[in-house]
């Protein structure tokens, strides 16, 4: 039997690099040290004749009185003819089968939400459902059914409006999905066949010249000087988003290294992917308007995502009484000046859409704009009309 590592030798043993460390404690067991540093327990066995490792736990979390312990537990295992690493799978399936749906939904907050880009919300949602729900949560995963979800659906309509109910049962359906595809703990959604409440007809919220006037008096900004102030930045944005339709966290997050002459690079956007944004004439006038405040962001207010809508709603519900225009809605408003100009294929290029139908929600001409458009034709295609002569 060798001599088994002390505290202070383990403390002692510095990673190399490109290189794993096996360090021997005692039969079986020893650490393994991977380049990072990282300190792991790991038993070697043989079963079968064939050699194989399994792995215990991390140190210094687990302590080496106690990885000795579960050695020994192993050792014994093998005396009675059971493969430790399937025994390890075996119990993990049936911790898993047996899982609550909180258990889950926390699973899920820790292990896949941090991949997401909606990820904070998603949480807000199930951290909600967590709280407000503790019945059903106490349940086993794979005992939740349809009727669960129809009650729970129901529930929700009663407090709140039917497209935040419909985005809830969207996140469950990714829940319900990692349920079933990675833990293997479910065979069907229990949201299969369960109908989402009919949606709210999608925003067509324009922004009037006359409307903006009045905002700009009511963050005392016009877009002609420097913008020093959080308030004053906020204005700022409004008009920028007005001639770029770029989002109020694109804005936000933009970095002066991603700005060229013609167009602003947006590196990582909603959607996963990068963008390119035009500049017109007067969005780099606004730009230039920004030089000088911070060396690194255009911008200087708070880098919290929501931070420029909430403060624009502020303002605008709190002092100016348009209760109904948010943030957002510049983006309606600049899609559909630009399309103006732009064919769609380019449109879409300039605003990130990746799906035609999702863009068309936020093309919103009106009837007086359509009509100006068809007969702003220099030469009418009118085919003259002859009379026969009888």
């Amino acid at each position: 039997m060798s001599k088994e590592l002390t505290v202070k030798q383990i403390n002692c043993i510095e990673p190399v690099p490109n290189k794993i460390i096996k360090t021997f404690d005692s039969e079986l067991l020893y650490i393994f040290t991977s380049h990072t540093g990282r300190k792991t327990w790991k038993v070697i066995y043989t079963f079968n004749g064939n050699k194989n490792t399994t792995t215990l736990g991390e140190y210094p979390i687990l302590r080496p009185k106690e990885a000795r312990t579960k050695r020994d537990e192993i050792k014994r295992m093998l005396i009675d003819g059971i493969d430790p690493n399937k025994k390890k799978k075996k119990d993990q399936l049936d911790k898993m089968a047996t899982m609550s749906f909180s258990e889950l939904l926390k699973k899920y907050i820790a292990e896949v939400i941090p991949t997401h880009k909606g990820g904070v919300k998603e949480q807000s949602r199930l951290d909600k459902l967590i709280r407000d729900y503790p019945k059903l949560m106490q349940k086993p995963v794979d005992k939740i059914d349809q009727l669960d979800m129809i009650e729970l659906r129901n529930d929700r309509l009663k407090y709140v409006s039917p497209s935040t109910v419909g985005r809830d049962l969207g996140v469950l359906g990714g829940v319900f999905k990692y349920a079933r595809q990675e833990l293997r703990i479910i065979e069907n959604s229990p949201l299969s066949d369960i109908s989402k409440p009919p949606q709210a007809p999608h925003r067509e919220r324009r922004i009037s010249d006359d409307e903006i006037k009045l905002i700009m008096n009511g963050f005392k900004y016009d877009g002609t000087f420097q913008p020093i102030n959080k308030k004053q930045q906020v204005a700022w944005a409004f008009l920028f988003a007005i001639e770029t339709a770029m989002r109020a966290s694109e804005i936000n997050g933009m970095l002066w290294s991603n700005v060229y002459d013609n167009f602003v690079l947006l590196p990582d956007t909603k959607n996963g992917t990068s963008r390119k944004v035009p500049l017109s004439k007067r969005a780099t006038e606004l730009l230039t308007l920004m030089k000088g405040l911070d060396a690194e962001r255009v911008m200087t207010t708070s880098q919290i995502s929501n931070v420029i809508a909430s403060d624009f709603w502020k303002v605008v519900s709190n002092k100016l009484n348009l209760d109904d225009l948010n943030f957002h809605d510049t983006r309606h408003e600049a899609t559909t000046r630009l399309a103006q100009k732009l064919p769609i294929q380019d449109l879409a290029k300039v605003t990130g859409h990746k799906d035609l139908k999702m863009l068309m929600r936020y093309y919103n001409p009106t009837i007086d704009e359509l009509a100006n458009k068809i007969n702003a034709q220099d030469e009418p295609n009118v085919i003259p009309f002859k009379k026969v002569a009888v």
